[in-house]
C-alpha cells in the first residue's frame, strides 16, 4: 500500500491569468505518486495522511472523501465517493480503495486528487501522480466514466424496476428524492453545470407527472427513462471539464490529434569552434530528412577556473549564413563552455575563480548571442549547458538578473537552459529555471542491458528503458515531475546514442570507436523516441538530436545511401507524424 501526505494550507497551487492551470508541488513528500498495473481488478489501496499547516493532524471526523481523476486517454473521468475508509479520522488518516475502472487505460493520469467534503465545505488536496502500467498480455476493462453517485442511483433504479409489481408511485418517489439530493450535493461542491441541470430537471418533471397520474410503468417506458438519464449524464460529463477548468494545454501552438503528439521543434545539433566545423554534405543530408538545426557555438576557457570565457561571434554569424543559405531553419543557438575549444570538457567541473566576474562576462556573451538570434531570426536562446556548479540555488539572483536583462532587450526571444543529469536529478534546487520559457533537459539513458545484434532488441524494450533505465533512473517519470513542478514545456536539448553495438547499453564516455558504425542502434533509439515517449509525453515541445559528429553521428556523410537512422528521422518528421 502506497502512502500520500498532504498539508492543508501549506501545499500551494499557482494560477495563471486566464485559465485554471496549476503547478503541482511535491515538496512535502517524496511519495506523492501511485503506480499500478492495467486491469487490476483486485484494486489498489492508497494510505493518505492529511495534516494542518502546523503539522497537526487534519480532523476528518464527519468527512466524505472523493477521488477525482481524468484517465490517461484524456476523455474518461473517475468521480468516486464510495471507496474511502476512514481509518483514524482524528489523526487525519484514511485509506482509499481505487476502483478497477480507474485502471482501464495505461499511461499517466491527466489529473488525480482527493476532495474532502465536511460540514458543507469542500477542500481539495494537490494532485498526485497516478500512473497505470500497460498489460499487453490480457485485455480487460473498456474505458468509461465512473461516477459513483450516479452508479449507485442506477443500481437503485434497476432494483425498483425489476422488483415492481405494477404501481411504482412510492418506490419512484423515494428514488426521485435520492436523485434530487444527489444533484443538490453536486451543486454544493461545484460539480454541476446549468445546462445539465436544466435537462435533468426536465426529465424529472416527466417522472413526476407520471407518478401523479398513478399510471403503470411499462418495460418500454423504463428503458426510455434509463436511456434519457444516461444521455443527461453523458452531457454532464462533457460539460465537466469546461465548467471546472480542467487542465488546459499551455502549448497553444502545438497541433495535437488522437494519434500523435506533434512537436514544434525537430532539430539536430551541429557544433562550431576553431576545432569543429561542418560540411555542405552534412547540411544537404539534414535538409533531406526535414531536420532543423540547434547550433552549438563553443565559448572558450583556458582552464577549469577561468572566469573570462571568450566568444567568437564572427564564426557564429558565418556558420548561420551557410546554414540559412541552404534553406535550413535554425531553432536554437546554444553556447557551450569548452576547455581549449573542446566540447569533450565536462562543464560540471567548471568552477570559476570569481563568480562575480564570470556572471558579468557570461551576461555579456548571452546578450551578444541574443542580438545574433534577433538579427538571424533564431527563436530560441539556450542560456547555458550542463554548468552544474554555476546553477545552484545560491546563484539564483545572477541567473534572474541575466534573464531579466535579456527579456527587457529581446522580449520575443524564447529562453531555455540545458540541464545535465546532475541538475535535473535535483531540479528543486534550481527554482530560477521557472522563469524560462522551456525547461531544457539533456537526456542520455542506458536503455537496455544487452547489446544489439540485428533484431536482438525491440522498439518496445527501448521505450520501456527510457521510462525505467536499467541502471535505475526513471527518466520518463522525472520529466513528468519536472514539467509539473515548473509548469513549463520540456525541450529535450540533447538526446542521442553512439552508433555501436552497445550504444543502447553504455552511458556517455564509453566510446570504443567501433568501425563500421552500426546505424541500426540510433535508428532504434529514434524509433522508440518518436513512436513512444515523444508521443506519449505531451508536454515535450521539441528536441535536439545529438549529433552530426562522432562519436554520436547517425549517418556517414560520405555515403551515397541513407542510413537506417536517417530513414526513421525522415519518416516521422517529413510525414508529419511528430
Amino acid at each position: 500500500m502506497q502512502t500520500l501526505t498532504y498539508v492543508i494550507g501549506k501545499d500551494r497551487r499557482a494560477l495563471v491569468s486566464d485559465v485554471q492551470d496549476f503547478r503541482i508541488d511535491f515538496k512535502g513528500s517524496e511519495f506523492n505518486w501511485v503506480q499500478a498495473r492495467q486491469y487490476e481488478n483486485a484494486m489498489r489501496q492508497v494510505f493518505v495522511n492529511v495534516k494542518n499547516e502546523d503539522g497537526t493532524p487534519f480532523d476528518l471526523t464527519g468527512s466524505n472523501i472523493w477521488f477525482e481523476g481524468v484517465l490517461p486517454d484524456k476523455t474518461h473521468k473517475i468521480l468516486d465517493a464510495k471507496h474511502a475508509v476512514l481509518l483514524d479520522p482524528v489523526a487525519g488518516q484514511f485509506r482509499f480503495d481505487l476502483p478497477a475502472q480507474a485502471f482501464a487505460v495505461s499511461g499517466s493520469y491527466v489529473q488525480a486528487f482527493f476532495r474532502i467534503v465536511k460540514d458543507g465545505n469542500s477542500i481539495t488536496t494537490l494532485e498526485f501522480s497516478l500512473e497505470v502500467l500497460a498489460d499487453k498480455v490480457i485485455s480487460g476493462l473498456i474505458p468509461r466514466d465512473y461516477i459513483t453517485p450516479f452508479e449507485d442511483l442506477y443500481d437503485q433504479l434497476q432494483k425498483v424496476l425489476e422488483g415492481s409489481d405494477g404501481k411504482l408511485q412510492d418506490k419512484l418517489n423515494e428514488w426521485d428524492s435520492k436523485f434530487k439530493k444527489t444533484l443538490s450535493d453536486l451543486e454544493t461542491i461545484g460539480h454541476d453545470t446549468q445546462t445539465w441541470l436544466d435537462v435533468a430537471k426536465d426529465r424529472l418533471k416527466l417522472l413526476e407527472d407520471k407518478i401523479k397520474q398513478d399510471g403503470l410503468f411499462t418495460k418500454d417506458e423504463a428503458d426510455i427513462l434509463i436511456r434519457n438519464i444516461n444521455e443527461s449524464l453523458s452531457d454532464y460529463v462533457k460539460q465537466f471539464d469546461d465548467t471546472k477548468g480542467r487542465i488546459e494545454s499551455r502549448f497553444n501552438d502545438l497541433a495535437t490529434d488522437p494519434i500523435t503528439h506533434k512537436l514544434k521543434y525537430h532539430s539536430v545539433s551541429v557544433s562550431i569552434s576553431p576545432r569543429m566545423n561542418f560540411s555542405d554534405k552534412v547540411l544537404d543530408r539534414l535538409k533531406n530528412i526535414g531536420a532543423s538545426i540547434t547550433l552549438c557555438n563553443m565559448v572558450n576557457i583556458n582552464s577549469k577556473t577561468d572566469s573570462n570565457p571568450q566568444l567568437e561571434s564572427d564564426r557564429i554569424t558565418d556558420a548561420i549564413t551557410r546554414i540559412q543559405s541552404k534553406g535550413l531553419k535554425i531553432d536554437m543557438l546554444k553556447p557551450h563552455i569548452g576547455l581549449n575549444w573542446s566540447d569533450s570538457f565536462y562543464r560540471g567541473e567548471y568552477v570559476p575563480d570569481s563568480n562575480i566576474d564570470f556572471f558579468n562576462n557570461w551576461k555579456q556573451i548571452l546578450l551578444k548571442c541574443a542580438e545574433i538570434c534577433k538579427q538571424k531570426d533564431i527563436p530560441i536562446l539556450c542560456i547555458g549547458c550542463e554548468q552544474v556548479q554555476n546553477t545552484q540555488a545560491k546563484f539564483s539572483d545572477k541567473w534572474l538578473d541575466i534573464i531579466s536583462e535579456i527579456r527587457q532587450n529581446y522580449p520575443k526571444l524564447l529562453l531555455t537552459y540545458a540541464m545535465a543529469g546532475q541538475e535535473h536529478s535535483k531540479w528543486r534546487d534550481r527554482e530560477w529555471m521557472g522563469q524560462l520559457d522551456f525547461i531544457g533537459m539533456n537526456v542520455y539513458p542506458s536503455y537496455v542491458s544487452k547489446e544489439d545484434s540485428g533484431d536482438n532488441i525491440s522498439v518496445e524494450e527501448v521505450v520501456e528503458g527510457f521510462y525505467y533505465d536499467h541502471t535505475g533512473t526513471a527518466f520518463g517519470k522525472r520529466m513528468r515531475e519536472i514539467n509539473r513542478y515548473f509548469n513549463k514545456p520540456i525541450f529535450i536539448t540533447e538526446v542521442g546514442v553512439m552508433p555501436q553495438r552497445d550504444g543502447l547499453v553504455t552511458l556517455i564516455g564509453k566510446y570504443t570507436g567501433q568501425t563500421p558504425q552500426n546505424f541500426h542502434v540510433p535508428a532504434l533509439a529514434m524509433e522508440a523516441a518518436f513512436a513512444g515517449w515523444m508521443k506519449d509525453l505531451d508536454f515535450v515541445i521539441g528536441f535536439a538530436w545529438w549529433h552530426v559528429r562522432e562519436p554520436f553521428e547517425f549517418f556517414d556523410e560520405n555515403s551515397s545511401t541513407m542510413s537506417e537512422a536517417e530513414q526513421v528521422f525522415k519518416k516521422y518528421v517529413i510525414e508529419g507524424r511528430i
